[in-house]
């Protein structure tokens, strides 16, 4: 889990690193497309409402990449737990007891198998047993084969007749214009995080003003918090991994269906079609 609020007195590898190499928070956020926000946290050693423990751990690992740190080290500065390393074949087998191999001394066949191998009436059985379980394979397959067929048209008759049902007693009605995802605040503000798992280009308007207008590169993050609301439009809007009032969602949709405008409240998020 992300420490808590209250700055660390231990002073951070990361900081102090990037400190000695020259490098400014600027560089890294352009270089990592780490937001500011969530490297002033890491540095410093508060965490930010509306970063989740995923991310947290994600961004500790990026940056310390970045600087050729190690990340198990900056794991254990951050109180993070390390995932647990497989043990190798090599140690397992180093640590295996050694069979002992020892040499086949009868390598050589009795006369008396050998020559009821070689009998006709012992070819004729063998080839007996093969037809046998030809014929019991051949027999399952083909029936196999003949149910299929069958539930594929009992399927393809229930569907025609369940469309035609359909399309008779059910009336048309209109599609709804909107979702809602119910994700309440708890600070009386409204946040939201977005992750890009694709290219996408994204308009954002927090309180009716436009703070963000560009394309959001795969891979990257940005976050935003407003008093009253927040608007999202674009393409690829359901493509993004967002992260509502705290709480994570993942993302609105694929495939076919698109979203242009999203609409962000302290009561949660609502899609505009």
């Amino acid at each position: 889990m992300p420490p808590t609020d209250s700055k660390s007195d231990k002073p951070s590898i990361l900081k102090t690193t990037r400190q000695a190499k020259g490098l400014t928070l600027e560089i890294v956020h352009e270089a990592t497309k780490i937001p500011m926000d969530a490297l002033r946290a890491i540095e410093e050693g508060y965490s930010v409402r509306i970063l989740s423990p995923f991310y947290y751990r994600g961004f500790i690992k990026i940056y310390a990449e970045f600087l050729g740190l190690d990340v198990g080290e900056m794991y254990k500065q951050y109180g993070l737990d390390q995932p647990a390393k497989p043990t190798s074949s090599a140690t397992v087998s180093a640590k295996a007891p050694r069979k002992e191999i020892r040499p086949n001394v009868s390598l050589e066949i009795p006369k008396e198998q050998l020559s009821f191998v070689l009998k006709p009436k012992t070819f004729k059985l063998i080839f007996k047993i093969i037809g046998f379980l030809l014929l019991i394979f051949l027999l399952f397959k083909t029936a196999g084969c003949v149910i299929a067929h069958m539930h594929k048209k009992v399927e393809k008759k229930v569907k025609i007749y369940n469309d035609v049902e359909e399309t008779k007693n059910v009336p048309v009605v209109q599609r709804i214009k909107h979702e809602v995802v119910q994700a309440q605040s708890e600070n009386n503000k409204v946040e939201v995080a977005v992750r890009a798992v694709k290219n996408t280009w994204l308009r954002v308007k927090t309180d009716d003003r436009v703070v963000f207008e560009t394309t959001l590169s795969k891979g990257s993050m940005e976050s935003w918090s407003a008093d009253n609301q927040i608007e999202l439009s674009g393409r690829n809007i359901e493509q993004l991994d967002m992260e509502v009032n705290g709480k994570h969602i993942g993302s609105l949709g694929g495939g076919e269906r698109k979203i242009r405008r999203v609409l962000i409240t302290q009561q949660g998020l609502t899609v505009k079609r």
